[in-house]
């Protein structure tokens, strides 16, 4: 890793979700959360992943959001406390394990694989964000990060794919 990178990395990444949380800030809602600081990292540092890819990003996500909810009405855990209230109960439990398999499968099947759509997932069933308003603000936060992060994840493709010649030319001597 270049000395560049490791100053140009983490000021990308806080820099997208500063961006993220100045707008939530800006028009009082909540638009940053935790599966963006992922989201943000794979945009920066993993650039030339599938995951990192807008389709991955938006879709994983969106599968996410209604993946919770799914499970939220098939255990009937709208109405039990949520996980942050200090002790979890069994029908979160249940729409935790429900919500992820469903993230997973069909993110697979779909072919949107996107590990943070797994933590954007588990907001929801475990309650921290779990209205249709919610789910809103989680894809507007999504739409965010890739509308900024996008521009940045093509630069650091190029840049890496400059250095990866720049090593090989090396090697060749």
């Amino acid at each position: 890793m270049s000395r560049r990178d490791l100053l140009l990395a983490p000021l990308f990444e806080a820099a997208l979700l500063v961006i993220a949380a100045g707008i939530g800030w800006a028009v009082h809602k909540p638009l940053i959360f935790a599966s963006l600081g992922p989201t943000a990292y794979e945009l920066v540092e993993t650039p030339e992943r599938k995951s990192a890819q807008p389709y991955n990003i938006v879709v994983g996500h969106l599968v996410g959001v209604l993946g919770g909810f799914l499970a939220l009405w098939a255990t009937d855990a709208w109405h039990t406390p949520p996980f942050s209230s200090g002790a979890i109960q069994g029908p979160r439990i249940w729409a935790v394990a429900l919500a992820a398999a469903i993230t997973v499968v069909v993110t697979l099947l779909i072919k949107a694989t996107q590990p943070a759509a797994l933590s954007t997932t588990l907001l929801v069933a475990l309650g921290s964000m779990q209205s249709w308003q919610d789910g809103f603000y989680l894809m507007g936060g999504v739409l965010i990060m890739l509308i900024c992060g996008e521009p940045v994840r093509l630069w650091r493709l190029r840049m890496k794919e400059k250095q990866k010649q720049a090593e090989e030319a090396w090697e060749k001597g």
